[in-house]
């Protein structure tokens, strides 16, 4: 019987190695292709929002007038006719398309106008700091300059709930009414954790960011306005078109730095808020966010104070909706802010 051994030199097959090498060269090359096709894709984007982009001031024009406050001009829209004038204010980084489902429903009742903060949508940036009184003087300014008289009902959702409850201490003469819409409390701001607030800003910031750099690369143009509902429910209410150009507005480097600025001063005037004086029996609604009261404990306590600035005010918890009361119940909206207008036309006379 013959016996092989086998000897401490003798060479191993080349064939596992050879397949190795194989399996590593085409991964090489599936990486670099799919590295290739992102880098293309990202440049055909770029350049798709680049040729979109140079025509966007005759695809999305201003709808009002854009009025000099001193140096700079803000946009303001204004329809209907009727005294006294509504002004709305959205909330951070909102502007005056977040209106577009309840200014023409009180349109045919008074005189409704919404505007742009400086840097967002039509309006140009400002060189002040973007505290919560400064922009209430903002406003004020932007309504003398474009002859839009009082008195006026001020809505303000969310962090605008500052704005237009400092604009009415400043101004109360020409305030003859309020609707908060899921307003900012700055109670809320005192009794959250310095974590929490941390990671608020942190999360508007990643949102930002996020937004910014998808619309360098035509996502935010090619995509918002069908994903949008997918992702927020309350948006599907709003037409295809407006989602669009919401989108296409929100996403530009001088609104996104517009939001940053506003956002590290969301706070600023806190102090001057909890020492202002009350609206005495000024017809005052508040709306609540039912998602929100539901799941923060701060929320509700922090509304009612809110509806306590009069002693002519109503609390509405509008039960399981957003904070963006005024796109998932739009009616209810109008209706409460066409109520007040009422009470203030009653008490004129």
């Amino acid at each position: 019987m013959e016996t092989t051994t086998s000897s401490p030199n003798a060479v191993a097959s080349p064939q596992p190695q050879r397949r190795r090498n194989r399996w590593l060269l085409w991964t090489g090359r599936i990486l670099l292709g799919l590295l290739a096709l992102i880098v293309l894709l990202a440049a055909s984007g770029a350049i798709y929002e680049a040729i979109m982009a140079a025509g966007d001031d005759t695809h999305y024009p201003a709808p009002g007038q854009r009025v000099d406050v001193g140096g700079y001009r803000l946009h303001i829209h204004c329809v209907g006719e009727g005294s006294p004038t509504v002004v709305l204010d959205a909330g951070l980084g909102g502007f005056s398309l977040d209106w577009s489902l309840v200014q023409p429903e009180l349109a045919a009742t008074t005189r409704v106008c919404a505007y742009d903060r400086a840097g967002y949508g039509w309006s140009d940036p400002s060189p002040d700091a973007r505290t919560p009184s400064q922009i209430a003087d903002e406003l004020h300014t932007l309504l003398v300059n474009a002859g839009i008289q009082g008195p006026y009902v001020l809505v303000g959702h969310s962090a605008a709930g500052k704005h237009v409850r400092l604009f009415a201490n400043r101004y109360p003469q020409a305030v003859v009414g309020m609707v908060l819409i899921d307003a900012r409390h700055e109670s809320v701001d005192a009794n959250r954790s310095p974590e929490a607030l941390a990671a608020e800003h942190t999360q508007q910031r990643r949102f930002q960011r996020t937004i910014w750099a998808a619309a360098r690369i035509g996502l935010v143009r090619a995509f918002w306005a069908a994903a949008w509902p997918q992702v927020f429910p309350a948006t599907q209410n709003l037409s295809t078109e407006t989602r669009a150009e919401i989108g296409v507005l929100q996403a530009r480097s001088q609104q996104v730095k517009t939001v940053l600025r506003e956002d590290a001063l969301l706070t600023h005037d806190n102090a001057q808020l909890s020492s202002a004086t009350s609206l005495g029996d000024v017809p005052l609604m508040v709306l609540a966010a039912g998602q929100n009261v539901e799941h923060d404990p701060l929320w509700l306590p922090a509304q009612q104070q809110l509806a306590g600035l009069s002693s002519n005010a109503k609390l509405i918890v509008v039960e399981g909706s957003s904070h963006y009361i005024h796109w998932d119940q739009p009616m209810l909206v109008a209706g409460a802010i066409r109520q007040v207008v009422e009470a203030a036309r009653t008490s004129q006379h």
